[in-house]
């Protein structure tokens, strides 16, 4: 399991503990029977409540934001890869790169949306994106493990979808 999922799962699962707790005691200090509530009891209640809430969502945002994939651009040393999507194929120029060394994936459409998705030799999902036409949408990945990898279409784009597939070769 990655760095990533870990933390995200804590996160939530920190989430819901402290949630639950919250849902609780609400649900308990509406049980309570007796003499009235005073105005300025309730309104220290529900200011600590909307603090504790904004508490929480600041921790989980807080706890995941930095371990996002988004936004990073490649070095140097990147290898350039153009893909055109065309109902029912992959062009993909070169369908040759290195393990170990940034992939700028340059994505383009020549008819409709398509979904761009590689999966590694065990079938699990390693990057995916949008592919929209008249657009050139950028990713950058890193392969860390040489093997032939699967790219489908992850998007229904016609009668022929299940066709669209083709692979890229990650050599040591």
């Amino acid at each position: 399991m990655s760095h990533t999922a870990v933390v995200i799962a804590i996160s939530y699962s920190l989430a819901v503990a402290i949630c639950s707790v919250i849902v609780v005691a609400v649900w308990r200090s509406t049980r309570r029977r007796g003499k009235g509530i005073e105005v300025e009891t309730v309104e220290r209640r529900e200011q600590l409540w909307f603090v504790a809430v904004l508490a929480v969502l600041a921790a989980l945002l807080f706890g995941t934001i930095f371990s996002t994939p988004y936004g990073k651009s490649a070095g140097r040393n990147a290898q350039v890869v153009r893909v055109t999507a065309v109902q029912f194929a992959w062009s993909i120029d070169p369908p040759t790169v290195q393990a170990g060394r940034q992939v700028v994936f340059y994505l383009t459409s020549t008819d409709v949306n398509h979904g761009f998705g590689v999966y590694d030799p065990k079938g699990v999902l390693q990057l995916q994106a949008q592919v929209i036409p008249g657009k050139t949408v950028e990713v950058v990945h890193t392969f860390k493990r040489p093997g032939t990898y699967t790219v489908l279409c992850l998007e229904f784009c016609g009668v022929y979808h299940h066709l669209m597939q083709t692979t890229i070769e990650v050599k040591a």
